[in-house]
């Protein structure tokens, strides 16, 4: 029986020198910084559509290496709030363009950083004119969803940019009706 209790008391004393260990190691800590992605440029204007693009940083400030599983866009534009455009988005890896749309998985060593385009396509649904369409245009938020793993089990989080119904209407050069 003594054996059998000493058995357990070394089994937990190398349990928690395992946890310690792990805690001191650290982990991948992914900081996605939106607040200062760069500001948003003009890629292609066609009479019925825009595309603009802003790139975000994704750096890693933990102690391991973490990786971005799946990174993708979503615009949040209904047609209750504003119908006058239809919005497409996607995340674009810096330097690896795709044709599919596919986000390929990107592993970020620690203290290092990468950068992801975020492109926005707006084009006109009511008329064949994206000025036209852009004149009542309003605030376009759109939400940067990344799927991340490192020592800790994958999470999925999201951040938020908004494309000011201004700085739209400066880049196509449309005065806002408003």
């Amino acid at each position: 029986m003594e054996f059998l209790y000493g058995l357990i008391g070394i089994i937990i004393v190398i349990v928690l020198f395992v946890k310690l260990f792990l805690l001191r190691e650290g982990d991948a800590i992914i900081d996605v910084r939106t607040d200062a992605h760069t500001p948003f440029v003009v890629d292609e204007l066609t009479k019925d559509s825009v595309t603009v693009s802003t790139k975000v940083e994704f750096a890693n400030i933990g102690t391991q290496c973490g990786t971005i599983m799946d990174c993708y866009v979503r615009s949040l534009l209904p047609y209750e709030q504003f119908d006058g455009v239809k919005v497409e988005a996607k995340a674009e890896l810096d330097g690896a363009p795709r044709e599919d749309d596919y986000f390929e998985a990107v592993l970020i060593q620690r203290k290092e950083s990468i950068y992801v385009w975020v492109k926005i396509k707006i084009t006109a649904r009511k008329t064949a004119d994206i000025k036209e369409a852009l004149v009542d245009m309003v605030d376009l938020p759109v939400d940067l969803v990344y799927q991340y793993a490192a020592r800790k089990p994958w999470a999925i989080t999201k951040k938020r940019i908004v494309l000011k119904a201004e700085d739209i209407a400066k880049l196509v050069g449309v005065t806002l009706a408003k």
